[in-house]
């Protein structure tokens, strides 16, 4: 195992994206040192799994785009998380080409894929999972650094309350 985050789901689907990532990308550095969760979290690994799962296929994605365009460019992906208080903060840099495009009245970047009904769906996936532990998305650009932050509550959700098998 490559990535070794303290959540096996989270470690299995890294491990996984790392090993399809590499065929289209073969100089990808994915680094997920400092992405580390704490003992006691009550985040569900599933809902973990979902925003790093989107999140890392839209970094691949930006990776394999940039090295088609520019052969031997720096390919690189981080994942890190910090908590503060009750708060969980995941972030995902990775490399790009340097271009976005963002229509005015669209909260997330737009696909640039023929097909948009099947893509341009992670980060909206990303924000309604955050939502569900009352957090939140944000996103910057930083040269050609595509910043990803989801932060979220680190607490039961009232729905888990009403579930028997807890």
């Amino acid at each position: 195992m490559r990535f070794r985050t303290g959540n096996t789901v989270v470690d299995t689907l890294l491990n996984m994206k790392y090993h399809e990532a590499v065929r289209d990308v073969p100089d990808l550095r994915m680094d997920a040192d400092k992405l580390l969760f704490p003992q006691g979290i009550v985040i569900h690994s599933y809902d973990i799994g979902v925003i790093l799962g989107n999140a890392v296929d839209n970094a691949i994605e930006a990776c394999r785009k940039l090295q088609s365009k520019e052969p031997g460019a720096d390919a690189f992906i981080r994942m890190s998380s910090l908590q503060k208080g009750n708060l969980l903060i995941l972030k995902v840099e990775n490399s790009f080409d340097g271009r976005l495009v963002q229509r005015r009245q669209e909260e997330f970047p737009v696909t640039d894929k023929a097909d948009r009904r099947s893509h341009g769906i992670g980060l909206g996936n990303i924000k309604n999972t955050a939502e569900k532990y009352q957090g939140a998305v944000d996103f910057k650009v930083n040269g050609r650094v595509f910043i990803l932050s989801v932060m979220m509550k680190n607490e039961r959700r009232n729905e888990d309350a009403f579930r028997s098998d807890r």
